[in-house]
């Protein structure tokens, strides 16, 4: 299997049809690939747009933005985003901001938002995120009860949900071997 043909073909249809579209499809594939970089000029091209400003679009920005390690960047999107646009709500606009709270070193609010995304989400990447941060901020018992909660629920979940997540299951023993 090729992981990139559909890459090649998504950027062959934007040569002939260079539409919000077709740069979102290519956009959404990049990332999907790491493509960050890539990613990230076709979101800043589609958000440019007239038609381009879709909340989607703009969260895609701020993901590739922290992707690029440019957390300040994503923050700043997200928080403008939430202005113009305050009845958009998304697990993954929750998790980004998140995301960028921890990378700029907000710790705390960034350990609440985890929380509140793990409480409402179910997700396993915000607890093992959870995880790691109270981990490297020295909440030793709290961070090892929730890497353990993650690995339980791994335990009892259908393979295809132990394999898609197994990632964050990794995070988890991680977690557990550092503290």
């Amino acid at each position: 299997m090729n992981p990139e043909k559909t890459y090649r073909v998504l950027r062959d249809r934007l040569i002939d049809a260079d539409t919000v579209a077709n740069r979102a499809r290519l956009a959404e594939e990049c990332a999907a690939l790491a493509k960050w970089q890539e990613a990230w000029e076709q979101y800043d091209e589609i958000v440019r747009r007239p038609n381009g400003d879709e909340p989607v679009f703009h969260l895609g920005l701020a993901e590739a933005d922290l992707e690029l390690g440019r957390p300040d960047a994503a923050l700043a999107g997200l928080e403008a985003l939430k202005a113009r646009e305050p009845d958009f709500a998304s697990a993954r606009g929750h998790m980004a901001y998140a995301r960028a709270l921890a990378a700029l070193g907000r710790t705390d609010e960034a350990l609440d938002a985890f929380e509140a995304i793990s409480q409402h989400h179910h997700s396993y990447e915000a607890r093992a995120r959870l995880a790691a941060l109270m981990a490297d901020t020295g909440r030793i018992e709290e961070d090892r009860r929730t890497a353990q909660e993650i690995l339980d629920r791994l335990r009892r979940a259908p393979a295809h949900v132990r394999k898609i997540q197994a990632g964050w299951g990794r995070v988890a023993e991680e977690v557990l071997r550092r503290t």
